[in-house]
């Protein structure tokens, strides 16, 4: 006995994102805001499911997501931490911009 699905799978866009999805899910959630990931991809006209849309929002689309090498700064940071810390998760908000994966 498993999960429910989060959506049906027939008909839905499956592999990479087209550049096209990415405006579409970036105008609709600029013009309607973050939430109600379900439904988004009916409203928005996506052939996605909801936990797709969400997930490319979240890791790769969102504005503020850094990407590239981390700066002198935050190695920096991280050093500190980790010799007040040790090898204990953080959770802080400083380090947040960076997608989860």
């Amino acid at each position: 006995m498993g999960r429910k699905p989060c959506c049906s799978k027939e008909g839905l866009n499956r592999g990479a994102w087209t550049a096209m999805e990415d405006d579409i899910l970036v105008s609709y959630i600029a013009k309607h805001g973050e939430g109600k990931w379900g439904a988004l991809p009916k409203r928005a006209g996506l052939k996605r499911c909801g936990k797709s849309c969400r997930l490319r929002w979240l890791n790769y689309l969102r504005p503020g997501i850094k990407r590239g090498n981390i700066s002198g700064d935050e190695e920096e940071l991280i050093l500190r931490l980790h010799t007040l810390l040790g090898n204990r998760p953080v959770s802080d908000p400083l380090l947040s911009s960076s997608p989860a994966n």
